[in-house]
Formats: structure tokens, sequence, C-alpha cells
């Protein structure tokens, strides 16, 4: 926070450089180019981590700004300054300065939330996943910082059911690229693991009210995003991702067997892995997975999902080692190290 003196200052700057930043974005030339967009973007988001409270009284036009500068180009960044955005109205003062009270603001992330996820996502249906990687990945950063700073917008949000719908599309449409995938993979993940992040009170509160809106979700996608992972590790995904697919697995077990009253798998989560294990045209990758391995794996993720939040460093050196054989980098015999007596 900005002393009383530093603030004397910034509200000069402030006041000298607003005339120039509206210039810029009522500029038809500069609002076609990304580059230009883009750094004004970045400008407008120093600010509001600045001075937020001096932000705050010139926020919505300053969000009308970015949502329509958002439709005309689709700049990812645009996405950044809504992240940033989030963020930063998780403090009392900001959301005073910008007029709004928890009520309102709520009722206003919503909107914004929705407005933006129907325009990316008419967006991303025309174009194609693998061709707009750059607002997936910005997108997902946007729904995980609603997750964490503004929970109850993202749950109240109408268009929730087709936004995980598409975090689920994009594990395997965006054919592999890094970035936007693994930035749906730590959305999919925090929203089903909820439980095991570290959020204040009153957000795990509020999702706790909409637990059955999650877990229904997780009902309706779970086998698809189960396959997404164990076919990603098993040589459908770059290396790199290995980790945050384990991750997701895992949350999925864990979430499970957490609500299961015997702390056991049910029978649900049992059919999705059998089935990922077993479907060849995620496993064609390699010769190397028979059902004996399959099936040993199954059993040791499961006996550590059931020793809760504390075995997922082990859980993911599983699937690491699952990858490994499918690749031909080490033997089943790997396996037998993480059997649990």
């Amino acid at each position: 926070d900005a002393s009383i003196g530093e603030t004397h200052v910034l509200t000069d700057v402030l006041t000298a450089v607003w005339p120039v930043l509206k210039d810029i974005s009522t500029n038809s030339n500069c609002r076609r180019n990304e580059d230009v967009l883009s750094r004004l973007f970045d400008v407008h988001s120093q600010l509001l981590n600045a001075v937020p409270t001096l932000i705050g009284p010139h926020f919505k036009d300053i969000m009308s700004f970015i949502v329509q500068a958002y439709e005309e180009t689709f700049c990812a960044s645009a996405l950044d300054y809504v992240s940033a955005a989030v963020e930063s109205f998780d403090s009392e003062q900001i959301v005073a300065a910008a007029g709004l009270d928890e009520q309102s603001k709520s009722a206003l992330f919503t909107q914004l939330l929705s407005h933006i996820y129907q325009r990316t996502f008419a967006y991303v249906q025309t174009k194609g996943p693998s061709e707009c990687t750059q607002v997936i990945k910005a997108f997902f950063e946007v729904t995980q910082r609603y997750l964490l700073f503004c929970p109850d917008a993202l749950c109240q949000c109408p268009e929730l059911p087709s936004l995980f719908s598409l975090g689920t599309a994009c594990l395997t449409e965006c054919q592999g690229e890094i970035d936007s995938t693994r930035s749906a993979l730590v959305f999919l993940t925090q929203f089903i693991g909820w439980k095991s992040i570290h959020l204040p009170a009153t957000k795990v509160r509020v999702l706790r009210n909409y637990s059955s809106t999650i877990d229904g979700l997780l009902l309706q996608h779970g086998e698809k995003i189960t396959k997404s992972c164990i076919g990603g590790i098993s040589g459908g995904a770059p290396q790199i991702l290995w980790p945050s697919l384990s991750e997701c697995l895992f949350a999925i077990m864990l979430h499970i067997i957490s609500e299961s009253p015997s702390g056991e798998p049910n029978a649900v989560l049992e059919s999705w892995l059998r089935s990922a294990m077993t479907d060849n045209s995620l496993l064609n990758n390699s010769q190397n997975i028979t059902s004996e391995i399959g099936t040993s794996t199954i059993q040791i993720l499961c006996d550590l999902a059931r020793q809760g939040l504390k075995s997922k460093p082990k859980a993911k050196m599983v699937m690491i080692d699952f990858g490994k054989i499918a690749k031909g980098e080490t033997t089943p015999e790997a396996l037998q190290a993480y059997s649990i007596t």
C-alpha cells in the first residue's frame, strides 16, 4: 500500500496520464494494433495494482473498454487485465472505491465472466482450440483467479457447466500445446480439489454451498478427464505436462475417496480408471502398458489416495514412472517400489 506521500505523487501522475490513456484507448489505429493494446492493458494493470483505490471510481469505464477491445481483437492481454481485476477486488477498499458492496461486486463479476466466456467460446469454436491457445491459456487463468478470489461469482455464472466442459475438451483439443493445456489443468485440478487448497473461511463456505454443483460436473466429465490424464501420460502429451496431468488425476481420486462414507474408491471411480487403462485408443501409443501394469497402477494410486493429500508427491512419482514405462524408458518393476503393505 502506498503511504500518504506516495499517494499524492501517484495521484498527480494519474491525473497527468489519464487523458493520454483515454486518447489511446479511443484511437482506432491503436485499438487495431495488438502490441499497443497489450502495452496499454499492462499500464492499466500496473495502475490497478499500485493505486487501486484511485482506479476504483474509473473501473467500470476501464472494464468496458477492456471488454470491447477483447471483442474486437481477442487479444489475450485483455484477459490478463481481467485476472488482475478479480484479484484486486478481493480488497474491501477497492470495492468501496468503485461504489460497490459485496453483493453488487459479485453480480458485476458474474456478469463479466458470463459475457467473456460467451465471446471466448464462440471464438474458440470458430477457430479451433489449437489455433487460439494463448486465448485459452489466458481465459483459464481468469477462471482460476475467480476460484481463488471470487468463487461466488464463478459458481453463480450461468455458463459454468459449459465452461467446465470447455476446460475438459481443451485437455486434448489443444493438441499438447503446453501453456493452454496446463492452464486448463490447473483450473480443473483446483476446482475439483477445492477442499485441498488454502482459502479463507468465507470462500470455503461459498464453495461448500456449491459442492453439489461441483460434484455434478465431476460426475458428468470425470471419466473424460481421467482418460485425458492417463492418455496424456502414456504418450499423448509432452512429458513436461505429466506432473500437471498427474495432479489433476489425483485431485479427482482424492475428492471421490474423501466423499465416500467408507473412505474407499467407489464403483464410479473404479470404472473410470479401468476404462482409461483398457482404452486402446489411449494406449495405442505404447505396447508397454499391459493389463497387469494398468491394474497395478490403479491399485497403487487408490492406496495412496486413501492416505490423503500427504501422498500426492508419491502419487505423482507413480504416474511419472507409469509414463516412463509406456515410453520404454524404465521397466514395470519400477512400480514395485510403491507397493504399500
